[in-house]
């Protein structure tokens, strides 16, 4: 028994969020880039914009209607090893709707880039997003940041070691939204996820945002599909009490009759009530 007393086998499938959706995620991939596509050539966006000298290292903009909108910037997920910023516009239409404008970041994935690197990517193009925020046209001191399965976890630990930072650059995070994330990566260091990212155990503890919590300031929304694994349940559950116990405003919600995949393709995930 290698984690809360589970075995190999029932680990890895905990691990596996395919395995709630018969283990074939084609359609959902199919889905995301078929949608975003759809979005890019009927919707003003600015592709590809470097934040960083790797090509790895860009951006999606997409403008609001008017000046000085806040912005809702995503970070996506795939197990730190797949997807990029241009599967993850599915969600652009409904911000745009919303007054909001929308970034979409893509970050270099494993077995490139080490764990911390991709955290550290994503707190460079929030940087960059800082100081190009009158070009751009946006309100720095209103966003919205949202994670996706591993781009959740990636979010969490851009909060707990990067909040002071961007809010030296005039950068003011009002409300985190985390989807269906990883908060604890000593199961995933137990799993073939682990392949490529090889995570030390330094790597796992100083990692895992259930051991580094942010300072309290912006409003989180932690949100988990009903149909992902009871593990992916149960993390984003403890994952939101320890951020009440930490004196955070925080809320939880499960999601009735989504699963891990679909949950990302509702407006109502990334524009929660309240926000």
């Amino acid at each position: 028994m290698l984690y809360r007393g589970f075995s190999q086998e029932e680990l890895d499938q905990e691990y596996s969020p395919s395995s709630m959706v018969g283990g074939d995620l084609t359609p959902y991939l199919d889905s995301y880039t078929a949608l975003s596509a759809q979005h890019r050539a009927r919707m003003e966006v600015r592709e590809d914009l470097a934040y960083g000298e790797s090509p790895t290292q860009v951006l999606d903009f997409f403008p609001a209607k008017g000046a000085g909108a806040p912005l809702h910037v995503f970070v996506h997920g795939g197990y730190w090893q797949a997807l990029s910023q241009r599967e993850s516009a599915m969600m652009a239409p409904a911000l745009i709707e919303a007054e909001q404008s929308f970034a979409t970041l893509n970050y270099t994935l494993a077995p490139d880039a080490r764990l911390d690197q991709m955290v550290n990517e994503c707190r460079d193009a929030l940087l960059w997003l800082a100081a190009n925020a009158f070009n751009l046209g946006f309100d720095p001191s209103r966003i919205t940041l949202s994670g996706h399965s591993a781009g959740a976890h990636l979010v969490a630990m851009v909060m707990a070691t990067s909040a002071d930072e961007l809010a030296r650059a005039g950068l003011r995070v009002r409300d985190v939204i985390l989807i269906s994330g990883v908060y604890d990566l000593e199961p995933i260091s137990l799993t073939p996820v682990n392949d490529p990212l090889q995570l030390s155990p330094v790597e796992v503890h100083d990692l895992s945002p259930i051991l580094h919590l942010p300072a309290p300031g912006p409003r989180y929304h932690v949100t988990v599909a009903e149909r992902d694994t009871p593990e992916f349940i149960r993390q984003s559950r403890e994952y939101a009490e320890l951020l009440r116990k930490g004196g955070h405003s925080v809320g939880f919600d499960l999601q009735n009759g989504m699963h891990h995949f679909d949950i990302i393709m509702h407006p109502s995930t990334f524009l929660p009530a309240g926000q």
